[in-house]
């Protein structure tokens, strides 16, 4: 009975911790190597823009990552316009210590960064995120996986 108990209260929280999320995507890199040629590329669908929207960046790495940091292309793009293209640097490590940040699942660390926050897409329909890696070598080893996430935020009325 206990055990019942316990994966009902996992499901109530795995449910009540994603109603906020309107698309999430990444996408795997093989060998855990990021080719500096391999874009990420991720196509969603707005149907709603009187909310505000929150982007954010899913990073996985390991500790094979060989630097402190990671730069990052951003692009946010419609069917027609560039609207956003940013050069992100992303802390991956503390520079003193070594010491990776993030969320600690088995040999792989999760990070989660808000890109933009509050954003009000101008028009209905699909919309583009590109993602590639900005690092001064052609092959980045201990990457796992980068991903988008968007989020509907709530507003009060």
């Amino acid at each position: 009975m206990k055990a019942l108990y316990s994966i009902l209260g996992l499901a109530i929280l795995f449910f009540s911790c994603t109603e906020d999320r309107y698309y999430e995507d990444n996408q795997d890199f093989e060998d855990r190597i990021w080719n500096m040629e391999e874009t990420a590329g991720f196509e969603f669908e707005i149907d709603s823009i009187e909310v505000p929207y929150q982007i954010k960046l899913n990073v996985r790495n390991t500790m094979d990552y060989s630097y402190r940091n990671l730069y990052i292309k951003y692009e946010l793009s419609d069917s027609t316009h560039l609207l956003e293209d940013k050069l992100l640097n992303i802390d991956l490590f503390e520079s003193k210590s070594g010491k990776p940040y993030g969320e600690r699942q088995s040999d792989i660390y999760a990070h989660q960064l808000i890109l933009q926050d509050s954003v009000y897409f101008s028009e209905k329909g699909k919309y583009k995120i590109e993602l590639k890696q900005y690092m001064r070598e052609k092959k980045v080893e201990g990457m796992v996986s980068v991903g988008v996430r968007i989020e509907q935020l709530k507003t009060l009325n």
